[in-house]
């Protein structure tokens, strides 16, 4: 499907997005951009946040960091995730799916969670959110409160998409959203 009939038909992720170059770029395109990320958030986000600069400034309210054991190899790992708050809740996209190796290992060490949000950090569960309805409502949210990061994220075009007239569905069965909340003591 070329660009015009993909943008026209309101599927997501369009191309030229941050998500479409993950999910559906040739192997060297994903390769490329994953290692630029993981090089930003090694020399950058984690230690900016990890010294308190990035809360400092706010980015606590956009990014957090997950703590994870490692599926293979058992060392704790830290990853900067967008998140939002919704009711209340923090949910966090894996855009790349089940190919995200963060969240592969929540889901093969669930008791090795620990969330820094700000300045706060503490021990996490998580929630997978399947239901594809729940996910596309999640996603009209976020395209109505966040148009600007969900057209970097995934092609929305806040000047001419609106969210009543388009489906998530497709986009919905490709990423996962998750659910964190403090661990509740037992």
């Amino acid at each position: 499907m070329n660009k015009t009939a993909q943008k026209e038909s309101g599927e997501f992720p369009r191309p030229g997005s941050v998500e479409h170059n993950f999910l559906f770029g040739d192997k060297i395109q994903q390769k490329k951009s994953l290692k630029r990320w993981k090089r930003l958030n090694k020399y950058v986000t984690i230690p900016l946040y990890k010294l308190g600069i990035f809360p400092l400034f706010g980015f606590g309210k956009i990014f957090l960091l997950l703590f994870t054991k490692g599926r293979k190899t058992g060392k704790m790992r830290t990853t900067p995730l967008e998140y939002r708050r919704r009711d209340g809740e923090v949910y966090v996209v894996a855009g790349r799916g089940g190919k995200a190796h963060w969240f592969n290992n929540l889901i093969a060490n669930p008791d090795d969670i620990e969330v820094k949000i700000g300045f706060r950090k503490f021990s996490a569960e998580y929630e997978l959110i399947e239901d594809v309805e729940t996910k596309n409502q999640f996603f009209i949210w976020y395209v109505t409160k966040f148009p600007r990061d969900a057209k970097f994220l995934f092609g929305w075009d806040p000047k001419n998409d609106k969210p009543e007239n388009v489906d998530f569905t497709s986009f919905s069965k490709l990423i996962k959203l998750v659910k964190i909340k403090k661990r509740s003591k037992v």
